[in-house]
């Protein structure tokens, strides 16, 4: 356990300059942390044609906020220095990029539930998907005075800045679903994009058993993104490890449909003989179905992750093998910052277990959309 000392109530004085970026780029500043330094031993599974490209992305995923996220969960606590009494209110301030998606709704719906179960007060900011607004509602929260900034930011790029601010002010900053590195956040509930990707990974790997040569294509996320990095990356490994597979194309689908089906289509023109789309979210993956549906291409699978409705309705047609669900976090990081103002410790990471979608568990109920 680590009691964070007081933090300085010098006033920093910050000028934060918002650079002209969007959502749609690396969202995830890197860090010398130590953790990102640590050397890494190789595990290539006994396949030794795919070592150095398993050493590379082993590598790659040490440097990785969710990967060192998914090692380091519940490893390390803090603990408040500083605690309210017992009866003292408590004002959350949650900045949330926006509400535009069923998914970000979620996220406000459960934030507000789990405050009104701890009594606690909590104001969602929805900065309308303008990372400028976000940004500008964070220096507001700060100045206006809140007990705790919770953030689920767009982007980063610059966001360091922003919360020298809180820190000046001792507000204590916590992440949900979306985290960074380089910063001292006291808690960062994220979501498991890399264990997400591993688990995907090794049921394709147990789906395929027995089968040789299996040719996959990846519609990729974001270029630069840490989230699409550590989802292609822990799914990929599996694939490497067990020598039985050929990635034939990779290309960027943005996280969004309409751009993955147009990747889908390039890779499948060029590549003939493709038996497995992966997507790195499924809005990726049901790109590729409507690829595969366009040109009269059969006998190509398809698997994803986020576990929205329209894949459940996909694997369930018979159109997509699998998906694994997305989680969201924010009722827990408010659980969280209840319980750190009364003075208990918090761990700083936490990445949930993960729950893979079939044909089979829908048909049981086992498995219900994440949004």
């Amino acid at each position: 356990m680590k009691i964070r000392a007081a933090i300085p109530t010098a006033v920093f004085a910050t000028t934060l300059l918002i650079a002209g970026c969007s959502s749609s780029v690396n969202n995830n500043a890197e860090t010398t942390d130590p953790a990102s330094a640590t050397p890494v031993e190789v595990d290539d599974g006994g396949c030794a044609k795919n070592r150095d490209q398993i050493a590379s992305l082993q590598q790659d995923l040490a440097k990785n906020l969710y990967g060192i996220a998914a090692e380091q969960s519940g490893k390390g606590e803090n603990t408040n220095p500083n605690p309210k009494p017992d009866g003292a209110p408590i004002k959350i301030t949650f900045s949330v990029e926006g509400l535009s998606h069923p998914f970000l709704v979620k996220q406000k719906e459960l934030a507000e539930a789990a405050a009104a179960e701890h009594g606690v007060e909590i104001n969602v900011i929805s900065a309308n998907d303008d990372v400028n607004q976000q940004f500008n509602d964070i220096q507001n929260a700060i100045a206006q005075g809140t007990d705790a900034l919770m953030m689920m930011p767009a982007t980063t790029q610059g966001l360091d800045a922003v919360l020298k601010q809180a820190e000046a002010k001792q507000i204590p900053y916590f992440f949900t679903q979306k985290g960074m590195l380089g910063v001292d956040p006291v808690s960062q509930v994220l979501a498991p994009y890399a264990n997400e990707g591993k688990q995907l990974g090794e049921w394709v790997v147990e789906h395929y058993k027995g089968q040789e040569d299996v040719n996959v294509a990846i519609i990729s996320g974001i270029p630069g993104d840490q989230s699409s990095d550590a989802r292609v990356n822990s799914f990929l490994l599996p694939l490497l490890r067990a020598c039985t597979f050929n990635i034939v194309a990779t290309q960027p689908g943005n996280y969004r449909r309409g751009d993955s089906e147009k990747a889908a289509q390039n890779m499948l023109a060029a590549n003939p003989d493709v038996d497995l789309l992966f997507g790195a979210n499924d809005e990726a993956a049901l790109g590729g179905i409507a690829a595969l549906t366009s040109s009269g291409r059969q006998g190509v699978d398809v698997v994803g992750l986020d576990g929205e409705t329209d894949m459940f309705t996909a694997i369930t047609n018979g159109q997509a093998l699998a998906t694994v669900i997305h989680k969201p976090t924010a009722g827990i990081v408010v659980d969280e910052i209840a319980e750190y103002m009364r003075g208990n410790p918090v761990p700083e990471y936490k990445v949930l277990d993960e729950d893979l979608v079939t044909r089979e568990t829908i048909e049981s109920g086992a498995s219900q959309p994440a949004f």
